[in-house]
Parts: C-alpha cells; structure tokens; sequence
C-alpha cells in the first residue's frame, strides 16, 4: 500500500497555508504596528480579533466541508485567503487591518478543517491516526517557515509586495484543488443534522481533551524561552532550543505515524496512546520545574516536545472513529472550536504564577492540566471500549 494518493499534494498545501497564517501575524506584526501607526495594545487586539474569530468560524467551516464538499471549501478558503492578505498588504488604517484579519480567520478556518478531514483520505489510508499525525507535520512546517519567509520577502520585496507574495502562495491550495480527479474523493454517506453530531458524548469529551491540551502547546510556546533563560541559557540559545523543541514536536508526530501504520501500535488502542502521552507528558513538565541546571532544562524541554506533539493528532484520529465520514467536518470544527477556549485561561495564569515566583516553578501549572487532560482522555478511551 503506497502512503499517500492523488489527494496528497492537496492536504500537504492546504495544511501548510493553514500554518504559515497562524504563524505569519506574530512575525509581521511589529511591521504592521509601524505602518499603520498602532501602540502595542492595538496589535494585540488585532491579533485577538483573528484569533476570536477563528473559533466560531471553524465551526461554520466544519459544517461546509460535510455540506459542500472539501474541495470547494478548501479553494474557497484558498482564495479568500490570498484576498485577505492583500487586503492587510495595503491597510494603513487599524480599521482596515480589523476588518482584513477578520477575513483571513474565515479562511483559515477553511484550511484548517478541509486539511484535517482531507489527511485520512490523502495519506495511509484504513490507519487514521497515522494519517492525521503525519498529515499534521506540514501544519507545523508551514508555521517554522513562516517568520524567516515573512522577513526575507519583507526585507527584500517590502511590506505590500513581500505581503502579496505570500498571498499568491496562498493560492497552492486552490491551484491543486483543479488537479484532483473527479473520481479521488469516494462519495459519503449524508451528513447528519447539526444537533444530532453535536450532541453525541464523544465530541464533548473530546473538546474538554482539546481544551485541556492547547493551552498547555500555546504555553510552551509563549514561555519556553522565557523558562530557559531562567535557568541560564542566553537569549540566542534559549531561542535555539525552541527551534529544537518545535522540530522534536514534529519528530513525535512522525514517528507516532510510522508505529502506527507499521502495525507496532494496535489501531484499537489509539485513546489509550492519547492518556499514556498524557500522563507521561505531566511527569516531564514537573521535571521542568525542578531542574536548575542548563542540560538538564533543555533535556527536559526536548522530552516534552517529543510527547507532546503526537497528542492532538492521535487524538483527532479517536474522533474520527467515533463519527460517520460524512461528519467529519462538523465533529472537527466543533471539537477545535471549543477547545480554543482553554487557550484564553493558561498562559495568564502562567504568568501570573511566573511573576509571584519563576517561570521554572509556574511549569508545574500546565503539568496539572496534563494530569486532567490525561484523565479526560481516559474517560474518552473506556467509552471506545
């Protein structure tokens, strides 16, 4: 059986756009402050106006994809992408800007979930988990490559044309929506009403894992290098450890896909995959918070990286087994959508505990919530039986 199929070129694009835009704001953002003459709280609205918006509008997407099919959703998020862009490469105004993030999160919103629920159809396919885990890294590549290709455009080209560059980029996934064949994506079953997906219990505990699991990313992110210079790293290596930390992040993932599809790690154990990681990942992050010394932070930061990116995709595949094909769409938005929320809580409270104490010590806040999202996950596991 060969990994991937026709749909591949399409799910490796599209997921790529949908990480390079959620990584592209936090690098341009000091530009777009100077060029539209905004103050720090300004930006920061901005970036919480896409970020808000990203949550109901996954859910409107979801409903699209089953509805409309992916491959419309996904060139149409595709496109208003690319115009979105465009439109933010011209804004002078924070108006503008508002109102241009607020048409990138709605397509965004269409990549994201038609990549999701494209990945089981494009890569391994009858191994769900595998898919979703190795379909998932190019989200990750897409949001690495993100600032040094927003800053080489920049430099080079300026803010408008470095900005309508990445737009054309963006068009990838509608290009390569032209070139599947009418005959790779097998028809599915009719997709349900909105109220019968959204009240099955699967998505509801799978959204309280979720919510659980991306504060606890988001938080790594945000205070990583932060927690390394606490335990003595400069800024230039604390910066180079989280290069490493995001790309063991990936390796997880990949390695996750080749045990799973090599059959290593049966495909009816996959909740339970989730709360062994969970768990695991609650251990490392309180080791975090008691090392004192620089080899053994980075150790640390680097095992956590390793556990803790195979989660969200493993788990995405449990959902994906527990809701018809033609459900998909809606499970994901809705499961995604929800579990956003959890990213609002985390880091203030980290950096709250941080400032009463370190940043070291605050680490052991995202490993309670691993012990909680590690039991959620059980719960999801006993109900798969």
């Amino acid at each position: 059986m060969t990994p991937w199929n026709q749909l591949a070129p399409l799910a490796i694009t599209t997921a790529f756009g949908f990480g390079l835009i959620l990584a592209l704001l936090g690098s341009i953002k000091l530009t777009l402050a100077q060029r539209c003459n905004l103050d720090e709280a300004k930006v920061g609205g901005l970036l919480a106006v896409f970020n808000l918006a990203l949550i109901p509008l996954l859910l409107a997407s979801g409903w699209l994809v089953d509805h409309l099919g992916i491959l419309l959703v996904v060139g149409f998020g595709s496109v208003v992408t690319a115009l979105a862009l465009a439109a933010l490469a011209l804004a002078r105004t924070y108006t503008g800007s508002r109102y241009a993030l607020l048409v990138l999160g709605a397509g965004a919103a269409c990549l994201c979930t038609g990549a999701t629920v494209l990945m089981p159809r494009a890569f391994f396919e009858g191994h769900t988990a595998a898919a979703l885990n190795f379909g998932n890294i190019f989200f990750g590549l897409g949001a690495l490559a993100a600032p040094a290709l927003a800053d080489t455009l920049i430099r080079v080209a300026g803010f408008r044309r470095g900005l309508s560059l990445l737009a054309l980029l963006c068009l990838a996934p509608a290009v390569a929506t032209l070139q599947v064949p009418s005959t790779a994506l097998p028809a599915v079953d009719q997709p349900g009403a909105l109220s019968d997906v959204l009240t099955q219990p699967a998505i509801w505990l799978t959204a309280l894992v979720v919510l659980l699991y991306l504060p606890i990313e988001g938080a790594l992110g945000t205070w990583a290098t932060t927690y390394l210079a606490d335990t003595g790293h400069s800024p230039r290596r604390a910066a180079f450890w989280l290069s490493g930390f995001w790309l063991v992040f990936l390796l997880g993932r990949l390695a996750m896909a080749w045990l799973l599809q090599r059959g290593y790690l049966p495909r009816d154990t996959d909740a339970w995959i989730v709360v062994v990681l969970g768990l695991a990942c609650a251990v490392a992050l309180g080791n975090l918070s008691s090392m004192h010394r620089r080899a053994g932070a980075t150790q640390a930061l680097l095992l956590v990286g390793l556990l803790l990116g195979p989660v969200f995709p493993t788990l995405i595949g449990v959902l994906f087994q527990h809701v018809s094909a033609a459900d998909r769409g809606t499970a994901f938005g809705a499961v995604y959508a929800l579990g956003s929320a959890g990213s609002l809580l985390l880091p203030p409270l980290i950096g709250a505990q941080a400032r009463r104490t370190s940043v070291r010590i605050a680490m052991r806040i995202p490993s309670g919530v691993a012990v909680l999202m590690g039991g959620a996950a059980a719960a999801l596991a006993l109900m798969q039986g």
